[in-house]
């Protein structure tokens, strides 16, 4: 009988570039294919697909849309593979959005460092960051795309099938479960919390015999968003007394919905006297889109996910055009603008137009990943580097960890363990600390805990 085979490809010992191929023997199975970020060899990284042979990749499953997971799959178009790419309704129409704004991105930064080096602005042997693929490479990708509903069997053939488990995290996001001959192995992708509206939480898989899971909060248990409040209260009234804006760098697809619909309750309560402007059409267009999916979105769920971008005063800006009139804001604001992690992205030009201005405040509200812009503004340095210039940091700096859609160390050992009982278990996508807090954590609870490095493969 053929021996299954686990090998992690990516997001290892760290919390990006996800992706894991699962060979049962008869079939092999792609779970994502992501970007790597925050590491100054991740440009180089990028580049070059996983050492696998794609003449003998039978699918792709794809968990969710952040970059991180997805960003690479256009490059497999690069290849003569052309089979399905298997996902939730919700992240195939996401797909189109996030990775035509990650081409699109790419080709910016391509043109930016193009500009850099004609003006003498490069160092020697610095080299430009890549284009790794094309629109028409994306548009193929996404024809790719077969859309699945939650717990619905597709049969692999010769004994192999698969099923996507809803993982809460942002809309559509699911962990991927895989039964073949000799047994069940469950990709947790990143999994949800159970107190972050609007998304549910997630479903356990039960009956696994080896579980490949997150560990991106593997050493903290986190706030609930609902007792965070009314520090995020008090941080608006402290920027209001001020006088300057609040920046807050996020996520399109999953942060800027969770900080929205907190922005929401404030305004509702009175405690959010300020205009709240969204400076990311990929966020506009994505919370858009939740509402084309109310059965995906959590119960308690106040109607649908529009609901937050009507609410008085909040602005959204869909041209470089108009975020440039907040360079000159009058009066205190919240601006929320992408990359999440300052990687890229609107947010670039209201940090180096702020962080100088001792009347601002920079708002870091969830991961604060190690390398990236943010993850040095959360130490609170004097001064940090945008597009080669160094911005001296006035701002104040506040950093609420507790929004993003990630499980704590308590929700991750809640949802392992329904899996009745688990069996052995191999931790990914977690820098080092938290992936050994949690391997500890759980084997204390008496689970056999593998952390693997890149490229290592277990035998399932």
């Amino acid at each position: 009988m053929p021996e299954c085979r686990v090998t992690l490809l990516g997001a290892a010992g760290e919390v990006t570039g996800s992706s894991t191929l699962v060979d049962t023997g008869a079939r092999r199975v792609l779970v994502d294919l992501g970007l790597v970020q925050g590491d100054e060899a991740a440009d180089a990284r990028n580049a070059q697909l996983p050492d696998i042979d794609t003449r003998w990749l039978d699918a792709v499953a794809l968990t969710h849309v952040h970059v991180d997971h997805c960003g690479r799959l256009p490059m497999l178009m690069q290849t003569p593979w052309r089979g399905p790419v298997f996902c939730t309704a919700p992240t195939a129409d996401l797909a189109a959005l996030a990775l035509k704004a990650s081409a699109r991105l790419q080709r910016v930064r391509h043109h930016e460092w193009l500009q850099r080096r004609d003006r003498g602005q490069w160092v020697q042997g610095d080299t430009p960051p890549p284009i790794l693929y094309t629109k028409t490479e994306v548009n193929d990708l996404l024809d790719r795309l077969v859309p699945l509903q939650f717990d619905e069997a597709v049969d692999l053939g010769d004994g192999t099938s698969l099923r996507l488990r809803r993982a809460g995290h942002i809309l559509g996001a699911a962990s991927v479960q895989i039964d073949c001959t000799t047994g069940r192995i469950v990709c947790s992708g990143d999994l949800g919390r159970e107190d972050a509206p609007p998304i549910p939480g997630p479903s356990p898989c039960p009956g696994a015999d080896l579980v490949v899971m997150e560990s991106t909060y593997g050493d903290r248990d986190r706030r609930t968003v609902d007792n965070v409040e009314s520090e995020m209260a008090r941080i608006i009234a402290a920027a209001a007394h001020r006088g300057g804006p609040v920046i807050v760098p996020t996520f399109a697809i999953g942060r800027a919905q969770q900080l929205l619909h907190v922005f929401r309750s404030l305004q509702r309560r009175g405690l959010l006297e300020m205009n709240v402007y969204l400076d990311s059409p990929l966020a506009a267009r994505a919370t858009d889109m939740h509402a084309h999916w109310p059965d995906f979105l959590h119960n308690t769920s106040p109607q649908t996910l529009d609901d937050p971008l009507d609410f008085p005063g909040l602005f959204k800006l869909m041209s470089r055009k108009d975020a440039a009139r907040l360079d000159d804001l009058a009066a205190p604001a919240v601006i929320l603008a992408g990359n999440g992690f300052g990687e890229g992205g609107p947010i670039l030009r209201h940090l180096a137009r702020w962080l100088p201005d001792a009347t601002a405040t920079v708002l870091l509200s969830g991961h604060c990943l190690a390398g990236t812009l943010v993850g040095h503004l959360s130490g609170d340095p004097p001064t940090v580097k945008i597009d080669g210039r160094a911005v001296p940091v006035e701002a104040r700096i506040e950093v609420v960890d507790a929004f993003g859609g990630h499980a704590d160390a308590t929700g991750l050992e809640s949802w392992l363990l329904a899996t009745d009982p688990p069996g052995r278990l191999v931790l990914n996508h977690g820098e080092p600390e938290p992936r050994s807090a949690l391997a500890k954590r759980l084997s204390e609870r008496g689970c056999t805990v593998r952390m693997p490095a890149v490229g290592e493969t277990i035998m399932a």
